[in-house]
């Protein structure tokens, strides 16, 4: 597993940013139900397991590189708010614990379907701001397979200023033989 973190998730996980692997907390029932139908894989993209399309691309729809692609797609489909499930959750750090320990929940899920390939897990915390009204936290959590060519999060991760973010590498997950 590769790890990485702004300084904005170091500011707000502190120690436990080092070693996410060792964060225990329970994830609300609700949100851990999200997984019990596992993944599947359809024209080379990880979807849902009841994803109930037999194809992604059509004429209507075509594949476009860094716009609509297999990891677009993906962290579209995969985007969670945990903010929906741990609405008892009234500390941002507490929040973010969760969405990590359900991050794992999500490798495991897609171990357990048997998905082969190197897979990101981001998770993304919301940062307060006088300039946004809303009530309470967003907190996030999405995947995709890691492909060549293929861009969702920028390297530079220090940009995102409104937002702490976690970034999980599991190289080889699964692979396929």
């Amino acid at each position: 597993m590769i790890v990485q973190t702004n300084q904005s998730m170091r500011d707000l996980l502190g120690e436990e940013a080092a070693h996410p692997e060792r964060i225990d907390v329970p994830v609300p029932a609700s949100l851990m139900q999200t997984l019990r139908d596992g993944f599947k894989e359809i024209d080379g993209c990880i979807v849902p397991g009841n994803f109930q399309k037999s194809s992604i691309w059509s004429t209507e729809r075509p594949r476009i590189d860094n716009r609509d692609d297999e990891t677009g797609l993906e962290c579209s489909l995969s985007k969670t708010h945990v903010d929906a499930f741990a609405t008892e959750c009234s500390e941002l750090l507490t929040m973010t614990r969760i969405a990590i320990a359900y991050g794992f929940l999500v490798k495991e899920a897609l171990e357990q379907s048997a998905i082969g390939g190197s897979i990101r897990i981001i998770i993304s915390a919301q940062l307060p701001s006088p300039e946004l009204e809303r009530v309470g936290h967003v907190c996030t959590v999405r995947f995709h397979r890691i492909r060549p060519h293929q861009v969702w999060l920028s390297d530079d991760i220090e940009g995102f200023r409104s937002e702490a973010l976690m970034v999980l590498d599991f190289p080889h997950a699964n692979q396929k033989v």
